[in-house]
């Protein structure tokens, strides 16, 4: 049997990552986000659910711009503090969190240059939907950390070690054991 809680964010896990954009007087901030996800393959897109008071909506708002950055699990207190912080309150907090930035090759926002992975987005699109706002991005570019790219062009995600946030807990975790290949486990069905 299954007990019914009510309308929830019970999609779970997902990604603890740093939304980087600049602020009016292009100081980086970076604010965390675990709501994202890609939403078209075609133009490559991704997108982030920000609350409309939020010193990073307002960023978005103006400079039409924003990195999403792949932090590791070894950075979980940098990335909890980003996420707790305001840059409105605190406009220096990426640097207060040891973090370096270097200005986006492709767009107008900052590089996490800690974080192994980061993609260079422009604003696409937006979607008012109640307490947030849907901020759909065109992944302009990906920086990706060479000792993570393995000879086939793939990622070593054990050695990456991404950082994975679970809704129902409030708690941070990793990834585990690989369970089964994609596109391949599922073929025991296809003549059965």
């Amino acid at each position: 049997m299954k007990k019914q809680l009510g309308p929830k964010t019970m999609i779970m896990p997902m990604p603890a990552l740093l939304v980087g954009t600049y602020g009016a007087d292009d100081t980086p901030n970076a604010m965390t986000a675990a709501w994202t996800a890609v939403c078209c393959q075609k133009p490559v897109c991704v997108g982030v659910a920000v609350r409309h008071n939020r010193f990073t909506f307002q960023n978005l708002e103006d400079k039409k711009a924003f990195t999403l950055n792949v932090p590791r699990a070894t950075q979980a207190a940098e990335v909890d503090y980003l996420g707790m912080v305001s840059g409105a309150n605190e406009p220096n907090k990426v640097a207060k969190a040891g973090f370096d930035t270097e200005k986006g090759h492709k767009v107008d926002a900052p590089i996490i240059t800690p974080c192994p992975i980061n993609l260079e987005c422009a604003l696409k699109d937006k979607m008012e939907l109640g307490s947030h706002t849907w901020f759909a991005g065109e992944v302009l570019e990906v920086h990706v950390d060479d000792t993570l790219v393995l000879e086939n062009g793939t990622l070593n995600i054990n050695k990456l070690d991404p950082i994975i946030y679970i809704t129902a807990a409030s708690k941070y975790h990793t990834l585990g054991d690989p369970v089964a290949q994609a596109y391949s486990i599922g073929n025991k069905f296809r003549n059965g």
